[in-house]
């Protein structure tokens, strides 16, 4: 992502004469031969931000993506816990009409609907945990008797005579064995049913086979059904959910978050048109007041305030100290260096096309580009990263500044 500044940067070594201070005719020249250039820089930024967005949008929306596999597991939890019942947990197969679809015996319908084989997909994740518990040995099928115990942990209650007529129509071969996939059709039609009354509550149950291998995706082998139970200490983790959203079913909760997110986008921009314009005159002002360069000034102040956010986000989830929490961690600061060279460039560069601005940015953008390419090889060659290397890392922050200072006032970059 730091194409941009190359193409704008490598216009202003050919056009710039670097002599100080600039004629005011030489700064219109040098404008408008690095128009075409910024004009480049610019389509070239908005592309790169346009995939950024199309690679983050991808992995939230994959029927993999980390936003269904959260639904799944806090379905299973609820269900585990006797919060949640089957047929409640598959609420949503009835609002896209599955009801009458299988009553109308269209499957290829019901196949061909894209959302539907969504749904099924996320059923399967969440129905995995409970089959996975009793197919021990790992060949993916159940007898009867197990086949009753899911039942219980579901928390849905039927007649045993009503159980064996289920599952002698799933078991198709007639050998007293029903796979995960027969087992799956088997809980959609009778979660579908309407005439099923179904009360109680079941025993809480633990689970220690890994249900991934049950799908289709193959994250898991069959040999890492006893390892469950270690994963679950290390892996599980709390996810901070409002007051007032932890009660909702999943994908309320979903529809409410985005809700509330856009809604807070929303008035960050307002106060960020209010105030934008203001802070900047602040910046100069105080620049003049203490005889120091602007940029310094906003070099550090700016930052500050504008990544904030980020900032915050990352300790909070890095402060977790797992590895999933590390990642978001890591995710977010990488996603706000894409942001400053794609989008924040953009304008940029959008700003010296139309305004007709000479780039005179020529020390800030070699040491933007170098301080990036230490950090991306650092990361590349080092698979551990200490607290003496992080110390070396942020030690660059200051270091920019001073190589900022060397280039314009020792070696004449503008």
């Amino acid at each position: 992502s730091t194409v941009g500044y190359f193409i704008i940067l490598g216009s202003a070594f050919s056009m710039d004469t670097f002599e100080k201070p600039p004629r005011v005719s030489e700064q219109r020249m040098e404008a408008g031969a690095e128009a075409p250039f910024a004009l480049v820089g610019l389509f070239v930024c908005m592309v790169e931000f346009a995939y950024y967005l199309k690679v983050c949008w991808g992995h939230a929306d994959g029927e993999d993506g980390r936003v269904d596999d959260r639904i799944a597991e806090k379905t299973v939890q609820a269900m585990r816990d006797g919060k949640l019942t089957l047929r409640g947990a598959m609420a949503k197969f009835r609002e896209r009409n599955w009801t009458s679809l299988c009553k109308d015996g269209d499957l290829d319908q019901v196949l061909l609907n894209k959302e539907s084989m969504d749904e099924v997909r996320r059923m399967c994740k969440v129905l995995a945990p409970f089959f996975g518990h009793y197919d021990m040995n790992g060949d993916n099928q159940i007898d009867f008797e197990e086949f009753r115990m899911i039942f219980k942990d579901v928390n849905e209650n039927m007649s045993r005579d009503a159980q064996a007529q289920m599952f002698k129509a799933a078991d198709t071969d007639d050998s007293g064995y029903i796979s995960f996939e027969e087992f799956v059709a088997c809980f959609m039609s009778f979660a579908l049913d309407p005439g099923n009354e179904l009360k109680g509550m079941a025993e809480k149950r633990r689970f220690k086979s890994n249900p991934a291998k049950y799908l289709d995706n193959g994250e898991a082998n069959a040999s890492d059904a006893g390892e469950g139970d270690d994963d679950d200490e290390e892996g599980h983790e709390e996810e901070d959910m409002p007051e007032d959203l932890a009660n909702l079913d999943p994908e309320e909760q979903q529809r409410r978050i985005k809700n509330r997110a856009f809604s807070k986008m929303a008035m960050g921009l307002f106060l960020v048109l209010i105030f934008s314009d203001p802070t900047v005159d602040l910046l100069s002002e105080i620049g003049k007041r203490l005889q120091i360069s602007p940029f310094y000034i906003s070099f550090v102040l700016a930052p500050l305030a504008s990544n904030a956010s980020e900032l915050v986000a990352a300790y909070n989830y890095a402060s977790k100290r797992t590895a999933k929490a590390m990642t978001t961690s890591l995710s977010t600061l990488t996603g706000a260096a894409i942001m400053n060279n794609t989008f924040c460039l953009g304008i940029f560069l959008a700003l010296v096309y139309f305004k007709k601005l000479a780039w005179e940015f020529s020390a800030e953008t070699i040491v933007i580009i170098l301080i990036e390419m230490i950090i991306g090889l650092s990361v590349i060659f080092r698979n551990t990263h200490t607290l003496a290397h992080g110390i070396a890392l942020l030690s660059l922050y200051p270091l920019a500044l001073l190589l900022v200072y060397v280039i314009e006032n020792y070696l004449g970059l503008d």
